[in-house]
């Protein structure tokens, strides 16, 4: 058991590495004042082509932001076509990829206000873009290839994706994540740490759900069962940890929740606080694991079979292991 999860861990543990995207890139911080009837930029300049920018503004009061190139900054008043556009009450997070290198503008407007506005910009710009994406697409197929290893299923479509909206995942018979939701992870969670335990109980959650779906279990529809597998699936993959912290943060913050549902228009990720009590019970069930066995058992790899045999994971069940060698050894089934 050893090795299984080394394997799995280890997948974790290169895709984790991808996050640290956060760390390489440029950071600028800035305090600005916009009195009552004006407006203001900051100049990004040099902006190469697919950067990720990423902006957090946070105000006193209500104000708008708006992201424009150099062409619509020169007729800002009439410009139609922003790379983003909003309205800051008290914090806003916003992430775009640059369509093409040149200078671009932040807009922070207060025109329409009757008092000045105290406003603090956190920028964040990171030059490799594609070079992420791609790192990304090759570590979740090697996921799927690893996953290959454990369980008997079809292939699947996985990989990254912009999605020009905020959720997580394309609604696909696959994986397909979306590049913006890890940058809005970090911009709301503002640590490492807590957006790679929010991320891998997502990714958990959708091979649970591509997983059951392909398993023609009963259920295979409903959040609830999928985020109770999903939970299963990182206590045997040695990732119990990572779903207990991000249940615990989700259910200690409930801002960030309130954050992430007026966010994300997709209901499945992240967690809302209920959904996260749920997980946090199952984590610390020591029978959930076991429990699934007669799922899950039918759907493992021969090999992994025997050295669940020869070496009992605590979750194992031995009995249901060693029916299903004896029935793949005298022909009565083979993996389904």
């Amino acid at each position: 058991m050893r090795s299984i999860r080394t394997t799995l861990l280890f997948t974790i543990l290169l895709w984790m590495f991808w996050l640290s995207w956060a760390a390489a890139e440029n950071l600028a911080t800035f305090n600005i004042d916009i009195p009552a009837g004006k407006w203001n930029a900051a100049r990004l300049r040099n902006l190469p082509k697919d950067a990720a920018v990423a902006v957090q503004v946070v105000s006193n009061g209500e104000i708008t932001v708006a992201l424009v190139d150099s062409r619509d900054y020169q007729r800002f008043s009439e410009t139609s076509r922003p790379l983003f556009a909003g309205r800051v009450e008290k914090r806003l997070s916003f992430s775009v990829s640059i369509p093409a290198t040149g200078d671009y503008f932040l807009v922070l407007d207060n025109r329409s206000g009757r008092e000045s506005r105290a406003v603090t910009v956190a920028v964040r710009a990171a030059r490799s873009g594609a070079d992420q994406t791609k790192s990304a697409e090759d570590i979740l197929k090697n996921f799927e290839r690893q996953l290959h290893q454990i369980f008997v299923f079809t292939p699947f479509p996985i990989g990254t994706q912009k999605c020009g909206s905020p959720r997580a995942f394309l609604g696909t018979s696959g994986i397909v994540l979306c590049e913006e939701y890890v940058h809005y992870l970090f911009d709301i969670l503002k640590d490492k740490k807590k957006t790679k335990d929010t991320l891998s109980f997502s990714i958990f959650h959708e091979v649970a759900r591509v997983l059951l779906a392909q398993w023609n279990h009963p259920s295979y529809a409903e959040k609830e069962v999928a985020d109770e597998f999903a939970t299963v699936l990182m206590i045997m993959f040695s990732q119990k940890e990572r779903a207990v912290a991000t249940a615990e943060y989700l259910i200690k913050n409930p801002p960030v929740s309130e954050t992430f549902s007026k966010l994300f228009t997709d209901d499945r990720h992240p967690l809302s606080i209920e959904r996260a009590r749920n997980i946090l019970r199952w984590a610390r069930d020591p029978q959930v694991a076991r429990k699934w066995q007669k799922v899950l058992v039918p759907h493992m790899q021969t090999s992994l079979l025997k050295k669940l045999r020869q070496q009992p994971a605590p979750w194992a069940d031995l009995p249901l292991v060693e029916k299903e060698l004896t029935d793949r050894t005298i022909g009565k089934k083979v993996p389904i």
